[in-house]
């Protein structure tokens, strides 16, 4: 790596720290002036006596200013102790997120893959068969991939491969059955958060491929009487796919942001479900861990991807 790029790794290591205390104000604000009160989830509506609402919020620390509840709020979060649920039988926050982060990792891993594994041999047929048939199918499927809701494609795929057809389950996670088994249970989750992405990686590889195969060293290894696969994987493609470092992390954030409704959809118990089921009980700790652990995991996500994005292109250079 060069002096410039060290420089520019470190400035970005640097900004992290600024980024995500901003990152911390904002979130804790939109959470505490968005209308409710977490206090009510402790009291029945039959008690409910505006003076043990009033003793639960001050036992919840919710009587104090804003920026004495920000400022004990972080002070615990910078010893990554996030707290405890209000409304998850009281769990620790770090404790209840460490037992559903294992269910929303195998999601994302093989959406990701599975996103890749079919994007990249799509492309590549697309770019080099550019306006046929097969190109302006995957250009529509693309379009569609992108343009249609993931809780849309995934209520309908829901009623007509489960509840229609009975092909595969509707909404559980399949806790109580183990090995392949418990694949049927994966499908349609992972098939709902990979269309987006795999329409974003279908139309990057395409027109990353289209740029290489015009080049002169491409036009040489022809000249030179390679075959076609060995022009295609050994000279084109390694090169054209070194820019989808910087395209896979950009889609981590949408990986992350459809996984709450697919989960919630589907019943699958990760950290999209635990999002979604924790702003509905306004269960402040954990609303405020999910969103700030996963602004901080995109950020240094970003970092790591311009850091591998110089040892693959050398000729790179950040200023």
């Amino acid at each position: 790596m060069s002096p410039e790029n060290r420089r520019y790794v470190l400035r970005r290591i640097v900004l992290l720290a600024p980024l995500l205390l901003g990152l911390t104000i904002i979130v804790f604000l939109i959470i505490h002036l968005a209308p409710g009160d977490p206090a009510l989830a402790f009291v029945s509506e039959q008690g409910l006596d505006p003076q043990i609402v009033a003793q639960v919020r001050k036992n919840l620390g919710l009587d104090q200013p804003l920026p004495v509840q920000y400022a004990i709020w972080l002070s615990h979060v910078v010893r990554l102790d996030f707290g405890t649920a209000y409304t998850f039988n009281q769990t620790p926050v770090i404790e209840l997120i460490a037992q559903r982060l294992p269910a929303t990792l195998v999601l994302q891993s093989l959406a990701l893959v599975a996103s890749l594994a079919i994007a990249i041999p799509v492309g590549i047929v697309s770019a080099k068969r550019q306006y046929s048939a097969i190109d302006n199918v995957a250009t529509a499927g693309a379009f569609l991939g992108l343009a249609l809701p993931n809780f849309w494609i995934a209520l309908m795929l829901q009623l007509l491969l489960a509840v229609g057809l009975g092909w595969l389950p509707a909404s559980t996670p399949g806790v109580d059955e183990t090995g392949p088994a418990r694949l049927r249970y994966l499908i349609l989750p992972v098939t709902i958060l990979a269309l987006p992405t795999l329409a974003v990686f279908t139309r990057f590889v395409r027109s990353s491929m289209l740029e290489v195969i015009k080049q002169d060293y491409v036009t040489t290894a022809r000249a030179k009487g390679l075959s076609d696969p060995a022009v295609t994987y050994r000279h084109a493609l390694k090169n054209a796919l070194i820019p989808i470092f910087t395209v896979v992390g950009t889609q981590l954030a949408r990986l992350l942001g459809g996984s709450v409704i697919v989960e919630y959809i589907f019943a699958w118990p990760g950290l999209g479900a635990l999002a979604y089921e924790s702003i509905l009980r306004r269960d402040y700790p954990v609303v405020l861990a999910l969103t700030v652990l996963t602004g901080a995991f995109i950020l240094i996500v970003n970092v790591i991807v311009d850091v591998a994005y110089t040892f693959a292109d050398p000729r790179l250079s950040f200023r």
